[in-house]
């Protein structure tokens, strides 16, 4: 059993970056986004912030001192991976922007489609040792973890979290939800050094995807808890705070 990736988002910290600067008209005259894109809802601005959602799986969005570019991946598609090139524009646009961090942010999950309880076992038979601790209260105990490792081009931070998702048939499905925050400190003179160590932080996306599945499919997983291999892997909501750095 392998972790079933849903989204990708790359995370851009920048010193006194306004989130008003975030709007569809500077997102398509920077290039940016094109201009054929189509809205998946209307977009959201205000003073706090903004989120724009693309009917592609492409979302944008800012708060203060930082912007995020996420795209939803299909399970049963390869879609081509667009936000690379789009954090990389946004970068060119605003060179002269006091960049801090990058992060890349992967979140996945594990479906347990025949056993309505398989994320809650996996979680508190598999994960945590057993103890009278479990057995409290006029319910099952629930849980969320929160890891932290340290990498040698920078932190990941992971959380673990039990959900009860709708597959495609319309039925409640039980799922572990990995969500992954890899944090890249970013370096050098403000301008041109600092956009290009930004770029390259960037570019580490596909190698933090892959870090982040190794970590998840062979420390954590293994073939007991195998989903029916038929089934159709059900979609998470996008996460609550998406703009973790």
């Amino acid at each position: 059993m392998s972790i079933s990736l849903q989204e990708i988002s790359i995370i851009i910290a920048a010193k006194d970056l306004s989130p008003s600067i975030l709007n569809p008209e500077f997102l398509q005259y920077s290039d940016i986004v094109p201009s054929d894109w189509q809205y998946d809802q209307q977009p959201v601005i205000t003073n706090g912030g903004a989120r724009i959602s693309y009917d592609n799986g492409v979302r944008v969005t800012s708060q203060p001192n930082r912007v995020a570019f996420a795209q939803a991946i299909s399970s049963k598609d390869q879609p081509q991976f667009l936000i690379q090139a789009m954090a990389v524009k946004f970068v060119e646009t605003l060179p002269s922007a006091d960049y801090l961090a990058v992060g890349v942010n992967p979140r996945g999950l594990v479906p347990f489609f025949e056993n309505d309880r398989g994320a809650h076992e996996f979680l508190f038979h598999k994960l945590f040792a057993q103890g009278a601790w479990q057995d409290f209260g006029q319910a099952p105990a629930q849980a969320a973890i929160q890891l932290s490792y340290v990498l040698e081009q920078g932190q990941l931070n992971l959380a673990i979290n039990e959900a009860k998702l709708k597959g495609q048939d319309g039925k409640s499905v039980s799922a572990v939800v990995f969500s992954g925050n890899f944090n890249y400190p970013v370096r050098g003179e403000v301008g041109i050094k600092r956009v290009q160590n930004v770029k390259e932080r960037i570019q580490l996306w596909q190698s933090t995807v892959a870090t982040f599945q190794q970590l998840i499919n062979e420390r954590f997983l293994d073939a007991t808890h195998q989903p029916s291999s038929n089934a159709d892997i059900p979609i998470a909501p996008p996460a609550e705070n998406e703009m973790v750095l």
